[in-house]
């Protein structure tokens, strides 16, 4: 297998800094880079300001991307040159937290008219007490993913209580991490994410693929009354 230089972006999608997100993220940046010629990069949104989008069609109009400046656009920039990406999210009420579809929803321009973030392939995971809302906060990362005809390759989840009213156990002292299962799950999908990214990179850089025109026609088809 070509040893192809590949960097991953994770992004943990918490309000709490250095809280079981962040510190699930940070394990799965290292298990990628246990491989040759993997850079990773970790973001937390914890403490950032990303206001939701609006849908004041300022971006659709223009064909520019998001006028208004705060950390989303950096971050968002942060995913078009990844090769690969990470999401993480904590469940609440059932889903993940919303920090992650506020920053997502500020992406329009890169959605429906650069195609940046198609093909990027998607490690997913969730921490949650208790396990409740894992499955539907999953498949609401992958949806989002979709949405920008990403890839998702894989999902991990991990568990900082099993017992109600959000208390820990005591062999759960550093939370999600003492989740034996959890990481496992976590570690997986980052080695899946660094093996799918790196062969989508090979083969790009072979020039497989589809006509540009094509490729145009599937990232931007949504809008073509617009043209």
């Amino acid at each position: 297998m070509q040893d192809v230089p590949i960097k991953i972006v994770g992004i943990s999608g918490t309000s709490i800094e250095g809280g079981n997100c962040d510190r699930v993220m940070t394990e799965a940046l290292k298990t990628a880079e246990t491989f040759t010629n993997v850079e990773t990069e970790f973001i937390t949104l914890a403490g950032k300001e990303i206001m939701p989008c609006r849908h004041c069609q300022w971006c659709i109009e223009n064909m520019k991307p998001c006028k208004h400046e705060d950390d989303a656009t950096w971050i968002i920039k942060k995913m078009a040159v990844a090769d690969g990406l990470i999401w993480g999210a904590p469940v609440w009420s059932h889903t993940i937290a919303p920090h992650m579809m506020i920053l997502i929803s500020r992406g329009r321009y890169q959605c429906f008219f650069t195609g940046e973030l198609r093909n990027k392939v998607l490690g997913t995971y969730v921490v949650s007490w208790f396990g409740v809302g894992e499955e539907m906060a999953l498949m609401t990362l992958e949806a989002l993913g979709h949405n920008y005809l990403m890839i998702p390759v894989f999902r991990g989840w991990a568990r900082v209580s099993k017992i109600a009213l959000g208390q820990r156990p005591e062999y759960m002292e550093h939370g999600a991490l003492d989740d034996p299962p959890g990481m496992v799950r976590i570690r997986t999908m980052a080695k899946r994410v660094v093996e799918i990214t790196r062969k989508i990179k090979f083969a790009e850089q072979a020039g497989v693929g589809l006509p540009k025109e094509e490729i145009r026609s599937i990232t931007c088809g949504r809008f073509r009354l617009l043209e």
